[in-house]
């Protein structure tokens, strides 16, 4: 009785607000950038591949699992752009009851202000499907206090079981190159034009979200050899911040590379006050690098929550694939004498965590 008084819960949270209120997230917001903010689009030089796995709640029987798949290209090769990317991402929550998928292009702009600063802008254009088993959900009207689900329900489902629609989000960045770091501050727009998520007769417009983001790189190492990325040691502090239908959240912690090895924390929490919804995520991942320009990441991070009355919903483990080319391009840089298209299109590349 105790599950299914869990999994009741847990629907109606669904219906009432998860459906057509929040989109799906990942802990390792550091490795799904382009997922928060199209503007990190070819940010850094080559392909990049990303493979996302996310559980959530796993305690409790409606768990979340997410999967992502996302992947970029920088294009240095024609002035001011950026790079161009795609998703494909699907979120199941509550045994599969509920499913949301969308796929999407994501173009980029890269814009030159100094000889130690550029400017990108993106957008990300999808199209998005959320869809409801409605025969498998358990109303309150259904459950006697001892025999459990038995009744009829009232409950009068709509005639379709998804509904789709297009979608749009932009987002800006900057990103700053010194001696020995580099760091990135931007922030995006997600569900610029509200599109209806009505399941009824009428309009429920998707509330917008609002991400904002900073974090640095600290090089300890210069004048790396042939595995470059797997001899120095770094430190990637950061701070996130996400607020979507009055519900917020705030991120801040460090990752740490030695050595082929990743190591990172990060406490994330709704307010500043310790007696609500925080909790800790710990990553730990390895990079293998196949060449000077090929490697491959591993990464795997564990939240819990800290505060006892939500200890029950259990952690969250999430797994993310990186595979990254630095030699792979669409179009082959021209050679242009122009000192202004050099610094546009031949920027300062900055080191990669």
């Amino acid at each position: 009785m105790k599950r299914k008084f869990t999994l009741l819960i847990l629907l109606n949270f669904l219906l009432t607000c998860g459906i057509t209120a929040q989109d799906f997230d990942f802990s390792q917001w550091y490795n799904n950038p382009t997922y928060y903010n199209p503007a990190y689009v070819g940010l850094t030089s080559g392909l990049k591949a990303r493979f996302t796995y996310r559980r959530q709640m796993v305690k409790v029987p409606a768990s979340f699992r997410t999967y992502s798949f996302s992947a970029d290209v920088a294009e240095r090769g024609l002035p001011g752009a950026g790079g161009l990317g795609i998703i494909v991402a699907n979120h199941s929550a509550s045994q599969g009851l509920v499913n949301h998928t969308i796929v999407g292009i994501m173009p980029s702009v890269r814009v030159p202000i100094a000889d130690y600063m550029i400017m990108q802008l993106g957008i990300q254009a999808t199209f998005v499907q959320k869809r409801i088993n409605w025969d498998n959900l358990i109303f309150p009207d259904q459950l006697d206090p001892r025999y459990g689900n038995i009744y009829p329900t009232s409950f009068m489902a709509p005639n379709a079981n998804k509904i789709t629609y297009p979608d749009f989000s932009a987002g800006l960045l900057f990103q700053f190159k010194g001696n020995n770091v580099s760091g990135v501050v931007g922030g995006a727009l997600h569900h610029l034009t509200r599109p209806n998520e009505s399941w009824y007769e009428g309009t429920s417009p998707l509330p917008r979200k609002w991400v904002a983001h900073i974090d640095l790189i600290w090089d300890f190492e210069q004048n790396r050899g042939f595995y470059r990325r797997s001899s120095s040691f770094k430190i990637n502090p950061g701070f996130f911040y996400q607020s979507q239908n009055k519900l917020s959240y705030f991120a801040f912690g460090s990752n740490f590379y030695f050595t082929h090895v990743y190591l990172g924390i990060w406490y994330k929490n709704e307010s500043f006050e310790y007696d609500t919804y925080s909790l800790l995520s710990f990553m730990g991942g390895i990079n293998i690098p196949f060449s000077d320009v090929a490697n491959l990441k591993l990464m795997y991070s564990y939240d819990f929550v800290i505060y006892p009355e939500f200890s029950f919903t259990g952690p969250t483990h999430e797994i993310t694939l990186i595979m990254e080319f630095d030699d792979i391009s669409l179009f082959q840089p021209k050679v242009v004498g122009s000192a202004r298209y050099r610094r546009g299109n031949e920027p300062m590349e900055c080191s990669p965590f």
